[in-house]
């Protein structure tokens, strides 16, 4: 099969989270040629570099000041540097000879929209986010039919009751799947350790609430403790002393460890029985989730977001919604060694059939299949 040359857009220099190493996870397709085009040299050109891939620099200007949550008229003040951009995207794109163009976030699907706009070749925007307010529906919406083709991250990030006829699912990839978990029999009736494991630990993620299923597990008399790995956000700064307060209001001081972020993400879930994945916000697909199970752990997760779309209740790991509930599946699971076990195989295996990169690549080729049918074949797109 003939490789395809695809330029891939990111919009942000470096590794903020998950969107960034799914992006490098599609950057290795073996079924195309890529290119990268970047907001600014960075870690993640450097990753590029390291993969022998060419990149170029785009100049977002005023678009890198936008953040969620945005208003419309957010848009009016970005117009220069956006046809700008696009205008960039446009001529690396015919240098390159690229014959697709594939975007990463909000930012990078405004411009190379545009740069389609220009008369520039078929576009895949990749949806990584789920629409809150009405602002962002709209925004959602006016891509998906500027685009040639979408792709979801899952279904939770399309508000429609039914998907449009250019709209895919595609769930992220892992490659990390690897043997049996290993747990060690002679644990349980002893202590077993919980793992919340993110990049960036922001309210959103829950960790306030894990701390009252621990206390409330720990009161079920469960022998437990917890460790934290992954560094406050930055734009929460109060949130760490929020969480300080919480152990030692609720007595937790001995049993949980906040150890910071962990640069080795393969030592990420060491020494961890079950991980836990408490969102109090909808994310879209948490790596979190997929990785962990990939490491044949127990994951107990939030039912929200895209969660319910990777864990099968009760067999390939369990979604509580409280901290009753989480606790006592947490109990059960102490009580009984074998089903610890069992799900956390379970649970490995699924992501090894159902998250793989060989079928994330080949679920991708085929949408960039679609994105090059003839115009008249394509769904309508936007006029701008």
């Amino acid at each position: 099969m003939k490789r395809l040359r695809v330029l891939f857009v990111a919009p942000v220099p470096y590794f903020k989270g998950g969107a960034e190493r799914s992006l490098m996870d599609l950057l290795t397709n073996p079924a195309v040629d890529p290119f990268l085009a970047v907001p600014a040299e960075g870690p993640i050109s450097a990753r590029a570099d390291d993969l022998g891939i060419p990149w170029d620099v785009v100049d977002f200007g005023a678009i890198s000041s936008i953040h969620r949550p945005f208003r419309l008229a957010d848009g009016v003040g970005v117009v220069g540097s956006l046809v700008r951009a696009a205008q960039q995207l446009y001529t690396i794109a015919r240098r390159r000879q690229a014959e697709l163009i594939h975007s990463n976030g909000l930012k990078a699907h405004a411009i190379a929209l545009a740069a389609r706009r220009l008369g520039g070749c078929p576009t895949v925007i990749h949806i990584r986010d789920i629409p809150n307010t009405k602002a962002e529906k709209a925004v959602w919406k006016a891509f998906q039919l500027a685009a040639d083709q979408t792709i979801l991250v899952s279904r939770a990030c399309c508000p429609a009751a039914d998907l449009p006829r250019n709209v895919h699912v595609v769930h992220n990839g892992f490659s990390g799947a690897c043997g049996d978990p290993g747990m060690d029999l002679k644990k349980f009736g002893s202590c077993l350790v919980l793992g919340f494991t993110a990049g960036r630990i922001h309210p959103s993620k829950g960790l306030h609430v894990l701390l009252d299923g621990l206390a409330r597990a720990r009161a079920f008399g469960c022998v437990l403790r917890l460790i934290v790995r992954g560094a406050f956000a930055e734009e929460t700064p109060a949130y760490e002393g929020e969480i300080r307060c919480k152990i030692t209001a609720l007595d937790l001081s001995e049993f949980v460890t906040l150890e910071g972020f962990v640069t080795d993400s393969e030592s990420v879930y060491n020494d961890i029985d079950i991980v836990c994945v408490p969102s109090t916000a909808p994310d879209p697909f948490p790596r979190s989730v997929m990785e962990a199970m990939g490491h044949g752990r127990v994951v107990i997760a939030a039912p929200c977001g895209g969660i319910p779309e990777m864990i099968i209740d009760g067999q390939t790991g369990f979604l509580t919604s409280d901290p009753t509930e989480f606790a006592a599946v947490v109990a059960r699971l102490q009580r009984d060694p074998t089903l610890h076990l069992a799900i956390g195989r379970a649970a490995r295996v699924y992501c090894q059939s159902h998250f793989g990169l060989g079928r994330l690549h080949a679920e991708v080729r085929h949408v960039y299949e679609l994105a090059k049918l003839a115009p008249e074949k394509c769904p309508p797109r936007l006029i701008v």
